[in-house]
């Protein structure tokens, strides 16, 4: 149980989610490199019969689910307890604020262990005290996620759980998509002079994401095919690895792509760039028909919502062979190059 965590949190983060909105968000996963899995598992390995724990930081997606870039462990002078752990609070600011400065990164939840006390869920007073973190500071969302023993053994088991605002303490149940190797915020925070942070004594630990998944395997599931026409480019192994790919060159150019499926089956990847979403849709198909990038600003200016309601829809002029990556780079910045003001008020065009 993370007693004493809601007051740090609201110190140390109410700035960084200034202005966001109160709506509930809606995500349904967590995404977190693999890497920062293993630190947490580490830092509940050094401490077998007590409670450990930290902080969570990263960014939220445009649908709501939270990405962790940099996982936070224990400072030095943190109150670990049997049924209780409370993280420094200068400690957290301290690091906090350099991730910010640095990357821009939000806290985006905070982590805890149960070590072998059986509860794989939220206990009472974890749900209490994030909840007031997430209304007191009218936070979007808060993830926190349990980490425990599992049985005799000393696999570590993690389960990520969101609170939303205004949810009386209700949490969902989070899929981890985990992403391969090292953050790259943590490479880049290791060449930061001056950056105060935990490391863990435990040099490695098994651990497992309860429940996880990868994109890799969301883009190659056989499950997904039966809401894919025989003709579909992914309803072939070398269409799902072509998509793959695609996805893997995107993911390096914006953090936090995602993969979606529309209502009539196709899919596409989404991001989000300089104030405007967008989302890169893949006919059945492809490659011999072309896809489009449909857009609209995250935050529509006022007087402008009957402009929008509709996407601008772009298409993405590529041939078989071409780098559609790189061709809709292009398209997106020659739109970002050319887009309407949002202080004015002309409506925006409509390319086809």
């Amino acid at each position: 149980m993370a007693e004493g965590q809601g007051e740090h949190v609201a110190h140390t983060t109410a700035a960084e989610q200034d202005g966001a909105v109160t709506s509930a968000r809606r995500g349904d996963k967590v995404l977190i490199y693999e890497d920062e899995l293993a630190f947490m598992a580490r830092f509940v390995t050094d401490y077998p019969e007590i409670e450990t724990g930290g902080d969570l930081f990263g960014f939220w997606t445009h649908s709501g689910s939270p990405v962790v870039e940099y996982v936070l462990g224990p400072a030095t002078a943190a109150n670990h307890q049997d049924v209780a752990f409370y993280q420094e609070a200068s400690y957290l600011r301290s690091a906090g604020a350099a991730l910010r400065d640095h990357h821009g990164l939000q806290h985006v939840g905070t982590w805890h262990s149960h070590h072998r006390l059986g509860l794989t869920e939220p206990s009472t007073g974890d749900s209490k005290t994030m909840q007031h973190a997430v209304d007191k500071n009218l936070f979007p969302g808060w993830l926190l996620t349990i980490c425990n023993f599992a049985d005799t053994s000393n696999l570590v088991e993690m389960r990520g759980y969101l609170y939303h605002a205004e949810g009386e303490g209700r949490h969902d149940q989070l899929t981890w998509i985990v992403l391969p190797g090292t953050s790259p915020i943590r490479s880049a925070m290791s060449q930061v002079p001056d950056f105060v942070h935990a490391e863990p004594d435990t040099p490695s630990t098994p651990f497992e994401a309860i429940p996880a998944t990868s994109f890799t395997a969301i883009a190659a599931s056989p499950v997904n095919n039966a809401t894919f026409p025989s003709t579909s480019f992914l309803a072939m192994p070398e269409g799902r690895e072509e998509f793959r790919r695609l996805y893997e060159q995107l993911l390096e150019r914006h953090a936090g792509t995602e993969i979606l499926q529309r209502d009539d089956g196709r899919v596409a990847l989404a991001f989000t760039h300089e104030g405007y979403t967008f989302e890169i849709v893949f006919p059945h198909s492809f490659p011999l028909v072309k896809p489009v990038v449909e857009c609209r600003p995250v935050d529509i200016p006022e007087g402008q919502e009957e402009s929008w309601a509709v996407r601008r829809t772009m298409v993405v002029d590529v041939e078989r062979g071409d780098d559609v990556v790189a061709a809709v780079e292009d398209l997106v910045d020659r739109f970002l190059r050319n887009r309407t003001h949002p202080a004015d008020d002309r409506p925006p065009t409509r390319e086809l």
